[in-house]
């Protein structure tokens, strides 16, 4: 099989390349825990990155599928393998869901900037997920426990109870509560604040806190090559435009003034 067209413009942008960042790598999927809605999956390959910083993402594709590969949070990584939550609406992300155990999926990455880079590390924070936006607040809780200072996971239902039982999710049938109104009752002034999730949530929280400190967005967005070349997944911000998939995916919400 000859290189790829997509392949050839990561080589040709001026930089040597190579590794798993940019090349494919296959990874079997050796570990899977199912809901309704939600998928936790583990995939193992001899290349893949063990040491995923928390924040990046990673693409994947089911093998000789012609769809472009989508883009997920990695929730943890080690020599076991690369750890993914992931909403199970779409082509490839269904396949996580019915795939059978051993299926071979092929994964590039890691890419965007760690969370570590772009936070201040002298404040605590509180985390706050919707859905599968909780899978890089997991990471971080996991690599910088001390950095916590609360958390709120919010779902619609109890369908992701289940698969995350080492967390205590806010549940809105059961509770009536979203998850930035759960947020309010452990916000202090003088904590940060980490959210990743749907953008409806994010407006609700920037409704809120725009005006304290040190409150950041992980945000979303279909991602083409991942390293900044196509432009894709370009944004509006205070500073100029940005690319979710380099400069991001996290942003001071400072940054986003259209995020109201």
């Amino acid at each position: 099989m000859g290189v790829r067209v997509e392949e050839k413009k990561l080589m040709n942008n001026g930089v040597t390349h190579s590794g798993s960042r940019f090349f494919w790598q296959q990874a079997q999927l050796i570990d899977r825990r199912t809901s309704e809605r939600y998928a936790r999956v583990l995939l193992r390959g001899p290349e893949l990155p063990s040491d995923v910083a928390v924040g990046q993402f990673v693409l994947v594709r089911y093998s000789d599928d012609p769809c472009l590969p989508r883009a997920f949070s990695v929730m943890s990584s080690s020599d076991l393998g690369l750890e993914l939550f992931v909403k199970t609406a779409g082509r490839v992300r269904e396949k996580f869901r019915t795939a059978p155990m051993g299926t071979v999926f092929e994964v590039r990455g890691p890419y965007g900037t760690p969370y570590a880079d772009k936070i201040s590390l002298d404040r605590k924070y509180i985390l706050v997920g919707g859905g599968s936006g909780a899978a890089p607040l997991l990471h971080f809780r996991r690599q910088y426990p001390n950095h916590v200072a609360g958390e709120v996971y919010g779902f619609r239902t109890e369908d992701a109870c289940g698969l995350l039982n080492e967390i205590e999710l806010t549940v809105e049938s059961t509770t009536g509560l979203r998850a930035h109104e759960q947020l309010r009752s452990i916000w202090r002034p003088g904590l940060g604040i980490l959210a990743c999730g749907p953008e409806p949530m994010l407006r609700l929280l920037a409704q809120e806190y725009r005006q304290q400190p040190d409150v950041y967005v992980s945000l979303e967005a279909r991602i083409g090559c991942g390293v900044g070349t196509c432009l894709g997944c370009s944004i509006h911000t205070s500073t100029g435009m940005q690319r979710i998939c380099k400069e991001g995916p996290l942003f001071a919400l400072e940054e986003l003034p259209w995020l109201i």
